[in-house]
């Protein structure tokens, strides 16, 4: 790649279901193509086992043709997180936006509602044990990002945390105080 090129790009929009991540890639610039899970599973009339089958080929195929591209997930397994790794080490500028709430039960009561609404549902158990999982990852997910942004969604979209490229930036709010924030990307005090 020479100097003046431009590195191949990966948005990811994060965070565990029910947190509002479609809602918020809806305000954000994406990258096409924009590979979704739910919109293929949407589209084109398959299982969730099918269109994750798909997403997480296509994704592959863009990383294999060195193409930027923009995908979003729970992120509760290290699957996603291993890609973006790869990615990283092919040259990749990896930008993130994690979206979370405060209290599991928020996500639940979120998820119910969309699958009342004719929206897809997501098991009691899986939400909870997804939540923990995807928390739990965050701290990776910060050092492989080189942008990140965290928003805690309880209410509204509120920026908690920002990193770009070395520098860290934390906004409390009454959910989210510096040293829970701290916790939550992995930071020492």
């Amino acid at each position: 790649m020479q100097q003046n090129e431009k590195r191949p790009e990966i948005i990811v929009f994060a965070g565990p279901n029910g947190s509002g991540k479609s809602t918020v890639t809806k305000l954000a610039k994406v990258i096409e193509p924009y590979i979704n899970a739910d919109d293929i599973k949407r589209t084109n009339y398959c299982s969730d086992l099918e269109a994750a089958q798909w997403a997480e080929k296509m994704r592959e195929e863009a990383l294999e043709k060195h193409q930027s591209f923009t995908f979003e997930t729970v992120l509760s397994t290290e699957r996603n997180l291993k890609l973006l790794q790869r990615a990283k080490e092919k040259g990749y500028f990896i930008r993130c936006i994690y979206v979370l709430t405060s209290d599991v039960n928020i996500n639940i009561f979120r998820v119910e509602s969309r699958e009342a609404a004719g929206g897809h549902g997501v098991p009691e158990d899986k939400i909870r044990s997804r939540y923990k999982k995807a928390l739990a990852l965050v701290p990776e997910l910060v050092s492989v990002c080189d942008v990140m942004h965290i928003y805690d969604n309880t209410k509204i979209p509120f920026r908690i945390f920002k990193k770009r490229k070395t520098e860290v930036f934390y906004w409390e709010n009454e959910l989210w105080n510096k040293e829970k924030i701290m916790e939550l990307v992995g930071c020492k005090l």
